[in-house]
Order: C-alpha cells, then structure tokens, then sequence
C-alpha cells in the first residue's frame, strides 16, 4: 500500500514540473550518458549507460561484478527513465535489478528485485550530469510478502 502512495506522489510532482513543449533539450544534443552510480538500484556501485530516445525517455543499464570469498557476484539494473525538464528535472525511473553469482546477498541472491526511482537531474549543455535520487527496492520471488528497502543513490558522469 505504502508504495502505490510513493508512486502516486511522484507522478503528481512530475505532471506539475513538465516543461513547455516545442523547445529542444539538452538530452536532444548529447543523448548518451555515462556515469558513476552510488547505491541507488545497482545497490553498491555500478558503471552506468543510459540512451535518451527523446529528451524525456531513456533507456539505460549498468553493471557491477564482484569476487567475494572465491565466488562472484554480479549486479545488472535494467532501467527507463523520465526527465520532464531540461537542465534542471525531476528524474523518475522504473525497472529491475538483476543480483546473480555465488556469495552472500542474504535472501536476494540470484534473483530479480523490482526498482522505481524518484530524484533530481542536474544535465549541464556542456555534458555533465549528476543525479541524487531515492531507490524503492522490492524482491520478485513469491514469497517476499512486503519486503522492501528505500536506498539512497547518486549518479555523476557526462554526455556526448
């Protein structure tokens, strides 16, 4: 229940924030990103590539792949984006996580976790960018009931 309320919120700021139609935006001119992500949906850290197919809508992916006690771990998120602004945006996203490999990940190892994002979007003309956003995290297997974990993340990169 609690994360149909987050939803809902977030969609209400972006509808309010959304930008005069007809003017070009700087992800029109540099539509790919590349950045640094801290926590957030890839949870540690992870290198990040994200293609805007309009100013507004990105797809992107990023990956993190780790050895612990001689086995690996690999973190891949899976994400769409919407930036209704320009320079300055809400930023919203919505995909899944995929947690794979050996290790310890307590209960989601090797498995799919559902992501919905919700931040700010700094995207300078010149390229730079930097995201700070909050993560809600929700693992996929039956049986999960309502876990869940609200994680703070940070993007930083450049565009071309």
């Amino acid at each position: 229940m609690r994360a149909r309320w987050f939803v809902l919120a977030a969609v209400l700021v972006s509808t309010i924030m959304l930008p005069s139609a007809g003017t070009a935006g700087v992800r029109d001119e540099r539509p790919n990103l590349i950045g640094g992500e801290l926590g957030g949906r890839g949870l540690l850290f992870t290198l990040n590539y994200e293609r805007y197919i309009s100013n507004e809508v990105g797809l992107g992916a990023g990956l993190m792949a780790i050895r612990t006690s001689g086995e690996g771990i690999t973190i891949i998120p899976l994400y769409a984006s919407f930036t209704p602004g320009n320079t300055h945006s809400p930023y919203l996203s919505l995909g899944a996580t995929l947690l794979a490999g050996g290790g310890d990940l307590e209960d989601w190892e090797s498995t799919w976790v559902m992501s919905f994002s919700v931040g700010y979007q700094y995207h300078s003309a010149g390229g730079f960018f930097v995201r700070p956003f909050f993560t809600y995290l929700s693992p996929t297997e039956a049986g999960a009931g309502d876990e869940f974990l609200i994680w703070p993340g940070l993007t930083i990169g450049g565009s071309f």
